[in-house]
């Protein structure tokens, strides 16, 4: 029996008063349709800056030439300006800053110093591993990351605004394995399996067995049961490895996921719909894995395969190249499905968030409800699954935030005026227009070429227009302004005030992550493993880290840090200088972390050489403490020995201190003055004592006597 209540009933005309659906009851259609088209609708002024933004960045418009040439079209009513043939060449002006863009962002998170805040103060124990957790779970279990970040920030710079959205995925596949008789026989050892196998009688209670062991049909068990008897091996299906983990993807405003326009605050928008292409065979899967209806699966594939969603140009004019040969992609075999987030209240006030998947051409009717699955979302932390990520904030509104191509168009399109006017001066001075007498054109016209003459002169080269001399300076100043606008370094810039603006764009780049961050967390607080070992790429941990979720209500704010001076090597080495100069100066009670110290310095020269050179503190000085045994036994054996270069003066002055202290013997061949070991073991502690003398001399310099 259909639970469906859509039909022509709806519970109120109006979208902004919808109520979550009664106990027992599904989601209005009609209603949930309406809001759902009527926000792609009123999205449609974004949508067409979108389209135009993508035209600019990939310099495409009508007309396009592969020779990058005009020429006359066929039927066409008007010629090319200023002739056919003439230049009508391709800048990529804004193309190559959004791509710069990219590659700083980008790179920001890869290597944002990444901080875990407590909300409340009895969290701060906690706030280091924590923070260091999200590390790991960020870069080791959501492989597709680097993958989502770059397409935000593309999304970002072409058209001002994106989105990333946090989910929690399980999945669980099944894999083939080989049955044999002698395994069967292990796991049922007070059974002679391999008499049972054969006997007809009980032939149904080994079906069930395999039934229940395997999750097959009746008719699998029966071909298990009959491959045992034959051969002693069967093939079968078992439920592999559960695999938990988060999701993170990143959609674009105009494309995947659609906002109502009058939205202030993410949080507050009134349904938000995600759009999705699947093939029948994933739909099917769903069905299985993920609860869909069957019924409504199987309808969709039927009714709604390779029909468009939204119908607007950025979905059906949606490319799978950007080559000059424009390849659109084919929705044939694809079925639209729409994801409708809701926050909707019940009949006791009380809000949350409804997720409902369905099609808006596919109405309930006698077999299906109208919508593949329907509930609460379920999501502890009470939040829409999505962050919104703003290049810039013009107002409150969720689109008005510009990408690079808008305020770059008319740039690109004074500097491709000036670089076609050039190319076209030089066609004509390389073959300006001629004359000849009337009706006797020139058989040949070129180097070396004869052409009879009855009068001198009666063929000969027009003057051609003197060409503007001054183009390349102007497209150069062109250039340096566009440059100074982005944030990039230029003659017309301030280089304090450039690295100020990229700056800014990176704070705000790393802000939103932030707050993805903070949900990914919420939702492995719900889903994730309760303990977990975990070593972070790059820190220095000779063992594994152990997380425990810890209380389900603890709250944390991650913060996300990257100084886009980082790029910049000189500038590095200065502060690098200051930071040595200031712990030597004022470190009185040793409270730096040396050890942090140094992977920060050996990163920023090179990180591969981190991860190559630097030990984990607990391992360096044991290593130093075991060459130093290993010097002392020879010099016992009476081998003379130099302190090696990098050796710690104090942990080296504790080990001979340890060592003398502890041996009867050592201590006997010291009080014999006939005994080179003393002078010896004297040679090592005077080298030692006198590092510790050139360090000292070295801050006494600095500050004075």
């Amino acid at each position: 029996m259909s639970t469906f209540t859509g039909g022509d009933t709806p519970q109120t005309s109006d979208v902004g008063q919808q109520l979550a659906p009664k106990e027992g009851q599904g989601p209005d259609f009609q209603l949930l349709k309406r809001a759902f088209e009527e926000t792609v609708r009123n999205s449609q002024p974004f949508v067409d800056q979108c389209r135009l933004n993508y035209e600019t960045r990939y310099a495409i418009w009508n007309g396009q030439s592969a020779d990058g040439k005009k020429h006359a079209r066929e039927g066409s009513k008007t010629d090319p300006t200023p002739w056919d043939g003439a230049s009508d060449l391709r800048v990529y002006l804004v193309d190559d800053a959004i791509n710069k863009k990219i590659a700083m962002l980008c790179m920001a998170f890869r290597k944002a110093n990444v901080v875990a805040v407590p909300v409340e103060g009895n969290d701060i124990k906690r706030s280091k591993i924590v923070g260091n957790f999200i590390r790991w779970l960020i870069q080791t279990q959501i492989p597709e990351i680097s993958r989502e970040v770059e397409l935000l920030a593309n999304y970002l710079n072409e058209n001002g605004v994106a989105a990333t959205g946090q989910f929690w995925e399980t999945t669980q596949e099944k894999t083939i394995t080989t049955l044999s008789l002698e395994d069967f026989q292990k796991q049922f050892p007070t059974i002679n399996i391999f008499e049972a196998i054969q006997n007809e009688i009980v032939a149904d209670d080994i079906k069930a067995i395999f039934e229940e062991i395997y999750g097959c049909s009746r008719a699998k068990a029966t071909k298990i049961l009959k491959e045992l008897r034959k051969t002693g091996k069967s093939e079968v299906y078992i439920v592999g490895r559960e695999k938990s983990r988060p999701i993170v993807r990143a959609f674009n405003l105009n494309e995947d996921l659609f906002l109502p326009p009058y939205t202030t605050d993410i949080e507050n928008a009134a349904g938000i719909y995600r759009i999705q292409y699947f093939t029948a065979e994933q739909l099917r899967q769903f069905a299985n894995t993920e609860g869909w209806d069957k019924a409504w699966v199987e309808k969709a594939i039927d009714a709604c395969k390779g029909k468009l969603l939204t119908a607007t140009p950025s979905e059906y004019l949606q490319p799978l190249s950007r080559s000059f040969v424009y390849t659109q992609q084919r929705f044939s075999e694809m079925i639209g499905v729409v994801y409708a987030y809701q926050r909707l209240s019940d009949e006791d006030g009380v809000p949350g968030i409804y997720l409902t998947i369905f099609n808006p051409m596919l109405p309930g009717d006698a077999e299906q409800d109208g919508y593949a699955k329907y509930g609460l979302l379920g999501y502890a932390h009470g939040e829409y699954p999505f962050v919104l990520h703003r290049r810039e904030f013009l107002s409150r509104k969720v689109h008005d935030s510009r990408g690079l191509a808008e305020p770059g168009k008319p740039w690109q399109d004074q500097i491709k005026a000036h670089k076609d006017s050039r190319i076209d001066a030089a066609s004509l001075g390389v073959l300006p227009p001629f004359g000849y007498p009337s009706g006797r054109p020139p058989a040949k016209w070129g180097p070396g070429a004869q052409i009879p003459e009855r009068r001198v002169g009666e063929y000969h080269f027009m003057d051609r227009p003197i060409p503007d001399l001054n183009t390349e300076n102007s497209e150069l100043q062109l250039r340096e302004d566009f440059k100074a606008y982005v944030g990039f370094t230029s003659k017309e810039s301030d280089p304090q005030f450039s690295a100020l603006q990229n700056q800014h764009e990176v704070n705000k780049f790393m802000e939103g992550w932030s707050k993805a961050f903070r949900q990914i967390f919420k939702l492995y607080q719900q889903y994730g493993s309760d303990e977990v070992y975990f070593r972070v790429i790059g820190l220095q941990q000779s063992e594994a880290a152990v997380f425990t979720k810890g209380d389900p209500k603890e709250d944390f704010d991650f913060y996300l840090s990257w100084d886009v001076q980082s790029m910049d090597f000189e500038k590095q080495e200065k502060k690098f200088t200051m930071l040595a100069k200031v712990l030597n100066t004022f470190d009185k009670q040793g409270q730096a972390d040396y050890s942090e110290i140094l992977q920060i310095v050996i990163e920023a020269i090179d990180p591969n050489w981190a991860e190559r050179i630097i030990q984990p503190a607990n391992i360096g000085a044991q290593k130093v403490v075991t060459e130093m045994q290993d010097k002392l036994a020879k010099v016992f054996a009476g081998q003379d020995q130099d302190i090696s270069i990098g050796t710690p003066p104090q942990i080296g002055l504790q080990v001979i201190q340890q060592y003398l202290q502890g041996d009867p013997m050592v201590q006997q061949r010291m009080q014999n003055k006939q005994d080179p070991f003393g002078q010896r073991i004297q040679k090592l502690a005077k080298q030692l004592q006198f590092q510790i003398t050139q360090q000292n001399n070295a801050r006494i310099g600095r500050l004075g006597a």
